[in-house]
């Protein structure tokens, strides 16, 4: 028997497909959706791994530096260090697209010293165009709060970003950093502006610019290299953060890239997440206590217990969340530092086992030594019991800052060396 066709508008065949279309859609949402969870935890997981060995790979240059070389082996661990720090960003830049992409990005909210983070800044501009014989500067309009609310990891990462591109394409003349501020109700809106005198673009090209993966044109990819990566991230992050990135250029004369943010006086919002230690002034002088290292990767272990050597600190190492457990039973600590991913038992639960032992054990300060940067993973870290973390790879600076911290000292002192 054939099936005679709904009539023409009739509602209940419309409202039918309407619900298959809607039906649809929904779990097309859900695939895509679970498409780009997957994504964003398998590149979770790639950056642990190989975050883990890149960090040895730098850290055992910066060890190797602090020992006696002569000329030519200087060279080759600077080498050795630079490159590894060149491929660490470009993992960094990877993840931080797909975090964004993904919506599972999350800002820091600390309390930061402008000046401090603007020096910083201007110390690696001036080595970096010394090297290229090239002037450089950096201009703070008068006035500027001497504390502010933001997150300066992130401020850093865009100005780093566009001084890097400035000093690439820049052959003569200068690249020189430009800092103002105004104020916007209770909100300070901060306007940097980085001017070389380099290649320049066209307005073509400026339009491709933010782009992911565009660098301008096909050729500056096989001169310069790169993912193409980092102005698209920074637009992103200047959004984020209440502002917006954008550029002004002439072929053969130059460029102005400039970025806005908002923040606020410190004082006047409170502080959001656990932060990582800022250490970038911190001196490596003497320390005293005694640390458990809980690391599963032998390199690593020496690693760090080269770095508590360096700080004067006497260490033992478990090489799994269930020993460390056990040793904290029978042994006293000042510190523990903890690894997250390990067999057996790893970071978290051994940590919530450790809080629930009794006095003093209990009572140690647990600093977490990840590689993870998902959004959510310094909340689970506080969950769990931790106090503090440190990012692989790890750096001596901030750890040393961690360890200062955490057993009341300052950070004072004078530079160790292997």
């Amino acid at each position: 028997m054939t099936q005679t066709p709904p009539a023409a508008g009739d509602p209940t065949a419309r409202l039918q497909e309407l619900e298959k279309a809607l039906s649809e859609e929904r779990a097309a949402r859900a695939r895509a959706e679970a498409a780009n969870r997957a994504k964003s935890e398998l590149l979770a997981t790639v950056s642990h791994e190989v975050r883990t060995p890149m960090g040895a790979i730098i850290s055992m240059a910066e060890l190797l530096l602090g020992t006696s070389l002569n000329d030519r082996q200087r060279h080759y661990a600077e080498t050795l260090q630079q490159s590894g720090r060149g491929l660490l960003t470009l993992l960094n830049e990877i993840l931080d697209y797909s975090k964004l992409e993904a919506g599972r990005f999350e800002l820091e909210l600390v309390s930061f010293d402008f000046t401090e983070l603007m020096d910083s800044v201007g110390e690696g501009l001036k080595a970096r165009s010394d090297e290229k014989e090239l002037a450089s500067s950096i201009d703070i309009a008068e006035g500027f709060p001497a504390k502010l609310l933001g997150d300066p990891v992130r401020i850093r990462q865009i100005l780093n970003n566009l001084i890097d591109n400035a000093l690439k394409f820049t052959e003569r003349g200068s690249v020189r950093v430009r800092a103002g501020y105004g104020h916007d109700g209770d909100e300070i809106v901060l306007r940097f502006e980085v001017c070389d005198t380099g290649l320049g673009l066209t307005a073509q090209q400026i339009a491709r610019l933010f782009e992911p993966y565009e660098q301008g044109d096909s050729s500056v990819a096989v001169k310069y290299g790169g993912t193409g990566l980092g102005l698209s991230i920074a637009r992103q992050l200047a959004q984020l953060m209440g502002g917006d990135l954008g550029c002004e250029s002439v072929p053969d004369q130059g460029s102005m890239f400039w970025f806005t943010i908002r923040a606020r006086e410190a004082g006047k919002a409170a502080p959001g997440h656990m932060a990582a230690p800022g250490a970038a002034n911190a001196a490596l002088g003497p320390l005293s206590g005694h640390v458990l290292i809980v690391e599963d990767n032998d390199i690593n272990q020496m690693l760090i217990a080269a770095y508590l050597e360096q700080f004067g600190l006497s260490h033992e190492t478990a090489v799994n969340g269930k020993e460390a457990v056990n040793m904290m039973q029978r042994r006293r600590f000042d510190v523990v530092l903890m690894d997250i991913m390990m067999p057996v038992m790893d970071g978290l639960e051994a940590t919530k086992q450790i809080r629930a032992l009794g006095a003093p054990a209990a009572k140690v300060p647990i600093v977490a030594l990840t590689a993870n940067a998902m959004r959510g993973d310094r909340e689970t870290y506080l969950a769990a019991g931790m106090d503090g973390y440190v990012s692989k790879p790890v750096s001596a600076a901030d750890l040393f800052t961690a360890l200062a911290e955490h057993l009341g000292i300052e950070p004072q002192g004078v530079v160790a060396s292997v």
